[in-house]
């Protein structure tokens, strides 16, 4: 077995804060804070309030999937010295699969309970994960399945990530190089296929027009790790940069928004990441933010992953049920309902395999997830 590198401490010249939440090894509040809002954004958009960006959300789930699993190899490969690909895998695949098919069990027999058409195609493609393409390719045909289309996307990424990350975790600094030269190229690549006149929803849902949002965060989370730039994170994580990250994300949703999808896939795709990036870093460094990490909001973030599978189904419910509500009542009870839904999805099925998965996590990186 190949040793480990030398971790980076405190000692290092480029060492991250020993103090930060972010140190290698630590847990990484807030995330499941971000993790809720986003979920929740994306149940008010479909509940009727089409003006807030849900697109916003998933991207924010892309950012911290990429941050997150990369931050997790990196603990695992100065932990034990390599990473173990069957382990990876089976933990991504107790994390995602039960409560996904469960959920395409759920839809799919509702769909026949009521007699509904049922787009087999979409269905089978959801199946397997490659429903983000068969969205792109078709349209985008809005069904109990089309949200899964960000699902497709971030399984597409776990498929390949580890390869890529194994193949460079004693180059890390020329893993960030490379990185830091693929997304500004996946930027102008996007950017080609908008003037080309590429369909929009096959720039909103493929692989290779989105990837790059979540290679943002692993970028990030390599560059903390190395100490890298150390000068300069520092700078840029400190609190008092938090008004003006937010100004900037805000003024930018609002173009999105209002720009049309021009400033969408060329400028607000590119810049957005980062900004979510030195969102989270400021974040974690701010400790007038603590209440982030209340217990409520720690839980809502725990059950996001099944709140945004079950609130396909449970808004077409009430918007049926409720039909001349005012507006706001009816969002206020799909989350409400979402939320039931998650939590029962959360304790009967999620939970029982996630106790399975810390079997194949080393010891010393099993803190977070």
């Amino acid at each position: 077995m190949q040793t480990a590198p030398p971790a980076v401490t405190a000692s290092t010249p480029s060492a991250p804060n020993p103090t930060s939440h972010l140190r290698p090894g630590a847990r990484i509040p807030r995330l499941d804070f971000l993790r809720a809002v986003s979920a929740g954004i994306v149940v008010i958009y479909h509940s009727g309030y089409v003006t807030v960006p849900a697109g916003f959300g998933v991207l924010t789930f892309f950012v911290i999937s990429g941050f997150l699993i990369t931050h997790l190899l990196l603990r695992e490969n100065d932990a034990t010295g390599n990473i173990s690909f069957r382990d990876f895998y089976v933990r991504r695949s107790l994390r995602i699969f039960p409560p996904f098919y469960a959920y395409w069990i759920i839809a799919i027999a509702l769909l026949l309970a009521r007699h509904a058409n049922i787009i087999w195609p979409q269905a089978i493609c959801s199946l397997f994960y490659v429903g983000n393409y068969y969205q792109g390719l078709h349209g985008y045909p809005s069904s109990l399945f089309s949200h899964t289309w960000s699902l497709g996307v971030e399984e597409q990424f776990y498929l390949v990530w580890p390869a890529a990350f194994a193949f460079f975790r004693n180059r890390l600094r020329t893993f960030a190089r490379v990185l830091a030269f693929l997304i500004p190229a996946l930027w102008l690549y996007r950017s080609f296929l908008y003037f080309k006149g590429v369909a929009e929803p096959y720039l909103y849902t493929s692989f290779e027009t989105r990837i790059d949002a979540i290679l943002v965060g692993a970028l990030f989370s390599i560059l903390l790790h190395l100490g890298a730039v150390p000068r300069l994170i520092a700078e840029l994580r400190r609190p008092r940069y938090l008004p003006i990250t937010v100004t900037a994300l805000v003024l930018s949703i609002l173009g999105d928004g209002q720009l049309g999808f021009g400033y969408r896939y060329v400028v607000a795709y590119a810049i957005d990441p980062i900004l979510l990036i030195l969102l989270i870093l400021q974040l974690v460094e701010t400790p007038s933010m603590d209440w982030m990490d209340a217990r409520p909001f720690a839980y809502l973030g725990a059950i996001s992953y099944s709140t945004y599978l079950y609130q396909q189904i449970v808004i077409p419910f009430v918007t049926k049920v409720l039909p001349d509500q005012p507006k706001p009542l009816i969002s206020v009870v799909c989350l409400l309902v979402t939320w039931a839904a998650a939590s029962v999805s959360y304790y009967l099925v999620e939970k029982p395999f996630l106790g399975l998965k810390e079997r194949f996590t080393a010891r010393s990186v099993r803190a977070d997830r």
